[in-house]
């Protein structure tokens, strides 16, 4: 066994090395193709973006990126461990993915906890403080953010025949979520919540498996989820950004040149979806209830009751974050 073990070893051993000469090889001859995986649709914003992204690349090195979209090679949750461990170049998840190894990210998911979405924006700016300590914090698992995402707020999905519309309504659902702090609030609200990746909702809530859902609103109309959900009950609980990723490894091949036109692109196409996000969430909503369904705006008493509703949500973060989010709360000032 002690044999088998160590010529597994070594074989793995050799088979990186390869790769990594193959890869500075590339480097130096200069055209390589790398490939990007997303769980999004192909006409979905994000994905739109993320071709920018690619075509900007193409136009300013010799680096062809290919898209596949719509989680043919990857499920979101996958992703971050696709793209560290090489399996992958490329990929784009939300920052939810990475909980497990940094619990402290997941200050975005917290309900409510990081105020307006002007002041979030300005946390999540390139060189702001709290971006720093994420993007590092990252990039030490072996995915490097390139650049960042941002696909809205988070929303309720409901039916009509068991609407959400305030925290009670939540008691005893099955509701989808998409990271552990989403599951918390879900919990504390009295339901039950699943974790189901984005390219598998419309199939959820279609046969029934869950009752309700969190999700984008933009997602709403992209993946036609009207089909199969009546209500969407703009909570705006929590900030939802995706990232996207490159392996480590890769990124170190690249010539300095490279990298530079990386991130030139990276931040022109963070910049192009933050300018449009909130035209993209609006047409959504009123594509909605175009399609005759109901879109359910909070008062400022509704909100004030959502947030009543999060706070231990908020006790658990303060509890479980660690020093890392220590350090992501004395970022954001609170």
């Amino acid at each position: 066994m002690t044999t088998k073990t160590q010529t597994k070893s070594l074989v793995a051993s050799v088979g990186a090395f390869a790769l990594a000469m193959t890869m500075g090889m590339s480097a130096t001859a200069g055209e390589r193709t790398l490939r990007f995986t997303t769980q999004l649709p192909a006409k979905n914003f994000a994905t739109l973006n993320a071709i920018e992204f690619t075509q900007c690349v193409a136009a300013n090195t010799d680096i062809t990126i290919e898209v596949y979209d719509s989680a043919q090679l990857y499920r979101d949750k996958e992703v971050p461990q696709a793209v560290s461990s090489g399996a992958i170049d490329m990929g784009m998840t939300t920052t939810a993915r990475f909980a497990g190894t940094i619990p402290a990210i997941e200050i975005l998911y917290v309900p409510f906890a990081m105020g307006p979405r002007e002041e979030i924006i300005g946390h999540l700016a390139p060189g702001a403080a709290l971006r720093t300590i994420l993007d590092d914090a990252m990039t030490k698992t072996g995915a490097r953010p390139v650049y960042w995402m941002d696909y809205g707020t988070a929303v309720f999905l409901s039916k009509a025949d068991n609407p959400i519309r305030k925290p009670s309504d939540v008691k005893g659902m099955k509701v989808r979520v998409f990271g552990k702090t989403l599951g918390d609030f879900v919990t504390a609200l009295g339901g039950a919540p699943t974790l189901t990746s984005g390219s598998e909702q419309f199939l959820a809530y279609q046969r029934g498996t869950v009752d309700a859902g969190m999700t984008g609103i933009g997602s709403v109309k992209s993946r036609k989820l009207y089909e199969v959900m009546d209500v969407v009950t703009r909570s705006e609980h929590a900030k939802i950004e995706f990232v996207m990723l490159i392996n480590d490894g890769v990124w170190d091949s690249m010539s300095g040149d490279e990298q530079a036109a990386m991130n030139k692109c990276g931040l022109e196409s963070e910049a192009s979806l933050r300018a449009s996000i909130a035209t993209i969430e609006a047409d959504a909503a009123a594509d909605t209830i175009a399609r005759g369904k109901e879109v359910v705006e909070l008062s400022s008493a509704d909100l004030a009751e959502w947030k009543a509703a999060a706070q231990p949500v908020v006790d658990a973060y303060l509890a479980n974050s660690g020093e890392l989010g220590a350090k992501v709360l004395a970022a954001i000032g609170k």
